[in-house]
């Protein structure tokens, strides 16, 4: 039971616990105060009792767990407090030296006898603060010695970079005031002692404290749950051998929070929110019979392929050569999906022509759906579902090929659905049509075409886009683009075949000149490729933007091929067992996905859509429609539709029915399983739903224009009619920016501002 808080100071507080240590477990965070921000408020409240010597100044509370060692020595394990407790440790240490500087010796006595040291304890015992094991010997290192004896590294540690900044303000203060009122300073600066007995729950209490806003991290709360409730030799070993290696990968507490939420997707196939991250950790950590260290080290395993995928660089040269296109996309929704590959690429499962092709499947597949705006809000729970209906088919029988696997279930599946890829048609329709510069994916799309074919690595980081035909233009380019009004204009700067690469100050140094001028600054830097053909231009008009977008976009098919052009076929010749889990509705308002579970529950998947409930609609159904809405379960569409951002589990196949297709009765019998004759049938009948009806029916009408170039000539009255409205095209580009910025991480942004499901 805890004890009742005793208010004292913090000189009083380590005075009277004189023969024990204290020890900053290796669960709890590094030390992170800011020399600049927390040490210095500090600081600027021990100057203040200084000049005002009546008065007090609460620091903060101290929660710490008492343990009897022997007769002679206690341990004190700061459960709560750990950051202000060392810096005052620090801050000692910091007065002692000043002290010694000053030939004060008896300050410098002082500190070692009352602070520093327990004067008749082991070697191990000697020293009153034993720091958390990262900043041990940082620490160590500044007691015993001086900080000549420290290296580069350790003097970038924020021990001493603390203990630089409070000496500086010591030598200072010292100016004005004397070194023993420097240091009865602290005995006005009061903390909360809350004492703990070794029968109180520590990490009930750790959990209780840091769940009123204390910013922690969920990786925080997970290393605390996992290392608390082993002894202090296990824990730092623990610590040493598992969790070190996890912190050098990434030393941001939220990149590390970052990885777990993708971990947990892997193994459980459900991607949690933020917030609920740690308690999902806790769930599946006690459902393994493994043993901690065997727990540990798959974690261990897990983050080496979740930083191979990001940050590199992976061991196997192909493998990273296809990782290094693959970052450009800056998306972290496929990381379940590809992390489980990288594993089983690891035990020699898959081998590494399959790897490599799995990664440029995945590449293809968002890259497409950036560049023509497609909806991406529900694609980062999708992945951890495709990740189960693969891995259950290729668990069945382990002869099948498991990149056919993945074509099947992602592209011939999601063929004519909202999770579809789009087809070459489809690129060729939408590149003639999209804002380009809006795309959010468009420069990693213009490196990658830059790079495509070339004999030796380019180096696009100095690089910037540049719109040939400028967005604002003068007088010359009024006349001379081809364009009947603004609007027009504006829609044709932006089209990918306007854009091209130049380097930084040829940039600012084009401006809006005319394009002969700008011909003449594009020549001094030949060696970026893709303006070689622009050079060769007497004229830049509408006309040679559409061509030079179609022939943009004939590389940009190569470069990110349809992996699942023949997918059909695949999965004729490989007869593929069919998951018989795997149940698909399609009705004139509903294309459902969904898994049947073991427990006999119905598992609707992301990327469903169903028509919205009306204020009139089955009572109970819609009550279950708008909380399911609050709680952010559905992404609103056009025409009254909404699509799911998760899955969501019912009772069993009927309720799933009734609540999709808004009807009661028996309507089990709608579910049909997936990939069967029945349901493709049903599918070929339904309505499409409205948001993909231009997407199909846009490609079938321009696919005679495009087989030759000849023909291309003669349809030219096709596609005037195509872009005879550009208002209409940018009217629709501010709705493509909004998605494209749930598909692709910003470099200068962090994780947690990617994805809009949160």
């Amino acid at each position: 039971m805890l004890k009742q808080p005793v208010r004292t100071s913090v000189s009083d507080f380590i005075k009277t616990t004189m023969g024990s240590q204290f020890v900053i477990p290796v669960y709890q965070r590094t030390y992170t105060w800011n020399p600049q921000k927390e040490t210095a408020r500090f600081m600027n409240d021990l100057e203040d009792l200084i000049e005002n010597r009546t008065a007090n100044h609460f620091l903060g509370i101290i929660i710490y767990l008492d343990s009897k060692i022997s007769a002679m020595f206690r341990q004190l394990q700061i459960v709560d407090g750990q950051q202000r407790l060392t810096t005052t440790f620090i801050f000692l240490l910091a007065l002692k030296r000043v002290a010694e500087e000053r030939k004060d010796k008896f300050t410098a006595g002082m500190i070692d006898d009352y602070f520093l040291y327990n004067r008749h304890a082991s070697k191990e015992g000697s020293l009153r603060l034993k720091p958390a094991v990262s900043t041990d010997d940082v620490y160590a290192r500044l007691v015993y010695g001086s900080d000549r004896d420290l290296n580069r590294k350790e003097k970038e540690s924020g021990v001493y970079r603390n203990y630089d900044y409070i000496i500086r303000r010591i030598r200072e203060m010292s100016k004005r005031h004397k070194l023993l009122d420097i240091l009865d300073s602290l005995t006005r600066l009061d903390i909360l002692e809350f004492p703990l007995s070794e029968t109180d729950n520590a990490q009930q209490i750790f959990e209780s404290i840091n769940s009123t806003g204390a910013p922690l991290t969920s990786a925080d709360l997970i290393r605390n749950y996992v290392l608390m409730n082993h002894t202090d030799e296990v824990q730092e070993r623990l610590y040493e051998m598992y969790w070190q290696p996890l912190e050098e990968y990434y030393p941001e507490s939220r990149r590390l929070e970052e990885f777990f939420r993708f971990y947990l997707a892997v193994k459980t196939y459900e991607l949690l929110n933020r917030r609920d991250v740690y308690e999902g950790f806790k769930s599946y950590w006690n459902s393994r019979p493994e043993d901690t260290e065997t727990k540990l080290r798959e974690i261990n395993r897990y983050c080496r392929y979740y930083h191979d995928i990001y940050e590199g660089t992976c061991e196997n040269e192909e493998v990273e050569k296809a990782l290094i296109d693959f970052r450009r996309s800056d998306s972290v929704m496929p990381a379940p999906f590809l992390m489980e590959m990288m594993h089983l690429f690891d035990e020699k499962k898959i081998n590494e022509k399959t790897m490599v092709a799995e990664i440029r499947l995945i590449d293809s597949y968002l890259m497409r759906r950036a560049l023509c705006g497609n909806d991406s809000s529900a694609l980062s729970r999708y992945f951890p579902t495709l990740l189960r209906t693969v891995l259950n088919s290729y668990g069945k029988n382990r002869k099948q090929d498991i990149l056919s696997l993945t074509k099947v279930n992602l592209l011939t599946y999601n063929r004519g659905k909202s999770l579809a890829m789009p087809t070459d048609e489809q690129l060729r329709t939408q590149m003639r049509e999209l804002n380009a510069y809006s795309l959010m994916c468009i420069r990693p799309v213009l490196e990658r075409i830059e790079m495509y074919g070339a004999s030796a690595a380019v180096d696009t980081s100095d690089l910037n886009i540049e719109h040939i035909m400028p967005q604002n233009p003068n007088k010359w380019w009024v006349k001379n683009s081809g364009t009947k009004d603004e609007d027009e204009y504006s829609f044709y700067a932006n089209l990918i075949g306007n854009l091209t690469l130049c380097a930084r100050y040829d940039n600012s140094r084009m401006g809006n000149e005319d394009f002969s001028f700008k011909k003449s600054i594009l020549s001094k830097t030949l060696h970026i490729r893709m303006n070689t053909e622009i050079l060769k231009k007497k004229k830049w008009t509408k006309e040679d933007i559409l061509k030079r977008c179609d022939e943009l976009t004939e590389q940009i098919i190569r470069i990110y091929p349809y992996n699942g052009a023949n997918a059909i076929h695949e999965k004729e010749h490989l007869n593929i067992e069919q998951d018989r889990s795997i149940l698909s509705l399609n009705a004139p308002t509903v294309t459902a996905r969904a898994i049947r579970l073991d427990s006999g529950m119905i598992e609707v998947l992301p990327g469903s859509i169903m028509k919205s409930y009306g204020p009139k609609e089955m009572k109970k159904m819609r009550k279950m429609y708008l909380d399911l809405d609050e709680r952010g379960y559905f992404h609103s569409l056009e025409n009254g539709r909404v699509q799911f951002n998760q899955a969501y589990r019912f009772e069993d196949l009927n309720t799933a029915a009734q609540f999709l297709m808004h009807r009661g009765g028996e309507n089990e019998n709608a579910w049909k399983q997936e990939g069967s004759a029945e349901e493709s049938e049903n599918a070929a009948v339904s309505e499409t739903p409205a948001e993909t009806k231009p997407e199909e029916k846009a490609p079938a009408k321009k696919k005679p224009a495009r087989k030759t170039a000849a023909k291309k000539k003669s349809a030219k009255p096709a596609k005037k009619k195509t872009l005879s409205a550009p208002a209409e095209a940018v009217s629709k580009q501010p709705q493509v920016k909004k998605t494209e910025k749930r598909v692709f991480r910003s470099k200068n942004k962090k994780p947690a501002q990617t994805e809009g499901n949160d």
